[in-house]
């Protein structure tokens, strides 16, 4: 994906005042402080989140900043959360400098305590707070509250980590006073229910800055604010702005704005449903102030971030997702070069309750190994790709990179399978950015693409004689299961992905066309849960049943988090969940629930189409992958590797699709790896792919 830009990101940018010595920018992107769970369980950093790092100082970031990074063992978030509690962590953290420092950037860290949202499981730590007000999100933990002494000593423990920070070569503190850490939690009514001197929200910020500065006299330090707290009884947009008033301003070299809390975390990581660049307009009440300003929120295309730049909405522009998904994305807004797009999934801040970070669009980031890149080819080498979804896609690309010759075949009409789907839906508008951006790597690469091409997998031997492939990838997306009742035959009933295809005007507003008075939808997964969403925003009543106990539970909460509360909250929306069609007579469904004794049954009136989703039944997985890969490569005489969900158990998502294709690639290039004793069967080299370490700095 490439856009033309106007050169205000390029520009340099100086911090300091009041005498500390300036340092300059070389431009105006700057790493956010994004949470990744690389580092190790007792918060030293690793040679893989070194690399992570690094990666995008080279591709040309200006300030590169590490996650939120804990002050004190019992603010500890995440079970592999980065630490400045101890000296110990400050040789690995001056590694990090060091590296970013040779890449030209600078280097930042952003210092933070969890509060009420540490959790003594994770942080072997009683919690503390303001106040005993538990966060539900995080885990419900009542915390222990603070007295004015410990409230002392924990701004102590903020500036002997600023200390550390100093020590370990970090030109930038970002105290993190957002998103409902501790900080926040003292300028919060919902958090900070106190009567002392504490009870002033803006106190302990206070004392904090005053301690890193004193700890620090020379670093460029900064706050990073949400400029609206999210929830009714938190703090107003209009009142942040009156807390920072009275913030130690002079002290501080610059505000980083961002947004919303634990309890409205659609403000901190915002769905792409949002529109880009939301925050500007809460920016320019802190204009006032006086300080350089740098903001997140949806910054996701070099044009966003050219306009808020150019109009002077702030000085420099807080980036997480968009580098995450590739770290060229400096590239194109400095230089309009090509990147891989962010697609606003958010895969990314769910994945960081259960592990690495990982990333839909980018199969290279969060899996504890080395993505190393797929091998080279011999020269010739031939590969057709059945299937144009993201795995097949992602197989195709990388396969093309590594020297092939690769064919891409596909019965539908257009790029991205299932994810072209998706597309229509109102919660994912950005999905088309990978189905594009695949389509202009397909032509920059040379890869053949056949659309309306059905391919019998039961004769692969045809298809290889028709390509003159040296080897296959399977990307179908498995064998669709049957609805499973009676009456599942009878018209009106369809799969989901069937009847979107043949309706491409239903889901555009835009586009005239007529939207279903009513359907009913078997199934509550993800498709079905984005389905009954978009028609239900449109006037469409719906009834959806599923066996699954809560929608969508393939899917994160960031990912469902505006879609599902919309569903249950409309009242043309019926939602019965933990129920199976026992049986459809055309007008009307027999459900059964999950009583204990299994015995209730009820009638309902199924209004419309009955349209089904695929994920209600698994597919079959009785016959494990090797053992259908040596059968079919057999069959078509050469080697065949499966992608997607017709190997791959866990959940449909567009996520494991990629990943699937990504080692179905490097799978193949090993089976036709060019020799390099033999100089003419040298691969073309490769552009430029980050390559990242993993936890123990070696290839895994």
């Amino acid at each position: 994906m490439t856009e033309h830009n106007t050169g205000h990101a390029a520009r340099p940018l100086t911090l300091g005042r009041n005498g500390r010595t300036p340092r300059t920018l070389r431009n105006r992107l700057a790493s956010a402080p994004m949470e990744r769970n690389y580092g190790t369980v007792d918060g030293h950093i690793t040679g893989q989140y070194i690399d992570y790092l690094v990666t995008r100082a080279r591709a040309g970031l200006g300030l590169v900043t590490t996650e939120a990074t804990y002050v004190r063992a019992d603010g500890k978030g995440r079970t592999h959360q980065l630490g400045l509690h101890t000296d110990a962590m400050v040789p690995g953290l001056r590694r990090l400098t060091d590296a970013l420092h040779a890449e030209g950037a600078l280097a930042a860290v952003e210092l933070n305590h969890g509060g009420r949202t540490a959790q003594a499981a994770v942080s072997g730590h009683k919690n503390v707070a303001p106040s005993p007000v538990p966060c539900a999100v995080a885990g419900g933990e009542v915390p222990r509250e603070l007295t004015a002494g410990e409230c002392h000593d924990l701004v102590a423990a903020y500036a002997a980590a600023a200390r550390r920070a100093v020590a370990a070569g970090f030109d930038v503190i970002n105290i993190h006073g957002a998103h409902g850490y501790l900080i926040h939690q003292f300028m919060s009514p919902i958090s900070n229910h106190r009567t002392d001197e504490f009870a002033a929200p803006e106190h302990f910020l206070n004392l904090v800055i005053d301690a890193v500065r004193e700890a620090a006299p020379d670093a460029l330090v900064g706050v990073r604010v949400s400029v609206v707290e999210g929830p009714a009884d938190g703090i107003s947009a209009e009142e942040q702005v009156a807390i920072m008033a009275k913030a130690h301003l002079d002290r501080l070299d610059f505000l980083d704005l961002s947004a919303g809390s634990y309890d409205a975390g659609e403000w901190i990581v915002q769905p792409g449903e949002w529109k880009p660049g939301l925050l500007r307009d809460y920016a320019t009440a802190y204009r006032r102030f006086g300080l350089p300003l740098g903001m997140a929120g949806r910054l996701n295309s070099p044009a966003v971030i050219e306009e808020v730049l150019g109009d002077g909405v702030c000085d420099f522009v807080s980036l997480a997702r968009a580098i995450h998904a590739d770290p060229a994305f400096a590239g194109g807004v400095l230089r309009g070069e090509t990147y891989r797009p962010c697609i606003a999934c958010n895969v990314c801040i769910d994945t960081l309750g259960q592990g690495q970070v990982t990333c839909t669009v980018n199969p290279a980031v969060g899996r504890s190994r080395v993505p190393l890149p797929t091998p080279g080819v011999r020269q010739g080498a031939r590969v057709a790709v059945v299937g144009a979804g993201p795995a097949g896609l992602t197989a195709a690309r990388e396969l093309a990179l590594s020297g092939a010759q690769v064919t891409v075949l596909d019965g539908g009409a257009r790029l991205g399978g299932q994810l072209a789907l998706a597309e229509r839906m109102k919660s994912t508008p950005d999905f088309h950015r990978f189905t594009d951006w695949s389509a202009a790597e397909n032509e920059r690469l040379g890869i053949d693409v056949r659309l309306g091409n059905q391919v019998d997998s039961r004769d692969l031997g045809a298809l290889v004689r028709e390509t003159g492939a040296d080897a296959v990838v399977l990307a179908t997306g498995g064998t669709r299961p049957g609805a499973g009742f009676p009456g599942a035959d009878l018209p009106g009933v369809a799969d989901v992905r069937d009847w979107l295809a043949a309706r491409p005007e239903v889901l555009h507003p835009d586009a005239g066309g007529d939207v279903p008075e009513a359907v009913t939808i078997w199934g509550a997964d993800s498709v079905a849960m984005s389905l009954a969403d978009t028609l239900a925003d449109r006037g469409t009543a719906v009834l959806l049943v599923g066996p699954q106990e809560v929608l969508a539970p393939e899917s994160g909460r960031r990912a469902k988090i505006l879609a599902v509360p919309r569903l249950e909250q409309n009242p043309r929306v019926r939602i019965r969940l933990g129920a199976t069609i026992e049986e459809y007579d055309g007008g009307r469904i027999r459900i059964a629930g999950t009583s204990r004794d299994g015995a209730d049954s009820e009638w309902l009136d199924a209004p419309g189409s009955l349209l089904v989703s695929r994920s209600v039944l698994p597919l079959d997985g009785s016959i494990p992958a090797e053992d259908r890969e040596a059968v079919l490569a057999r069959e078509a005489g050469v080697p065949v590797v499966l992608a997607g969900t017709v190997v791959d158990r866990s959940p449909a998502i567009a996520s494991n699709a990629v990943k699937s294709g990504y080692d179905a690639a490097q799978r193949i290039a090993a089976a036709l790896a060019a020799d390099p004793a033999t100089p003419e069967t040298e691969p073309a080299p490769r552009p430029y792919e980050p390559v990242e370490l993993s936890m123990n700095g070696a290839a895994s």
